[in-house]
């Protein structure tokens, strides 16, 4: 990535600032969407794993989370409880449907994947200074709770 372009008076504009974080976050999400080397998950079912990482889920839940049509969240979790990394059962408030949830060989997977991306990230930051990351740490804060606030 380039520099950014600064005015005349070493500032940055909104403008400028707003392309680079558009550009960042297409760049690490690209990254998170990828196969990373050694990872045994298909990347789009690293996302409906890692949405059943806090718990089970009703899959119109799930395709909700995912931001998925619940048929594609539906084939998805049909080849995930193939391979044995998902299991079905019934929803203890309702007979009828059914929840989705990690078996032991989806949590260990999966916590494998994210570990693989978290390395990939973190190898990026490895030449930072101390200072340097403890900026960003605090700005990319800045940025998320001011996006939270705007959305909620």
């Amino acid at each position: 990535m380039q520099p950014s372009p600064t005015a005349t008076d070493g500032t940055t504009s909104t403008s400028t600032v707003v392309d680079s974080v558009l550009h960042t976050a297409t760049s690490i999400g690209r990254l998170m969407r990828q196969r990373i080397a050694g990872d045994q998950l298909e990347p789009a079912t690293y996302w409906v794993l890692k949405n059943l990482a806090p718990g089970s889920s009703r899959i119109t839940d799930l395709a909700a989370s995912t931001q998925l049509d619940t048929s594609t969240v539906s084939r998805h979790v049909t080849q995930l409880e193939r391979s044995g990394l998902v299991e079905r059962s019934q929803d203890p408030a309702d007979g009828r449907a059914q929840r989705i949830g990690l078996t032991e060989q989806g949590r260990e997977q999966l916590t494998d994947s994210i570990r693989r991306r978290r390395e990939a990230l973190e190898s990026s930051l490895e030449a930072w200074e101390p200072a340097d990351l403890a900026e960003l740490d605090r700005l990319l804060g800045r940025l998320v709770a001011d996006l939270e606030t705007r959305t909620s």
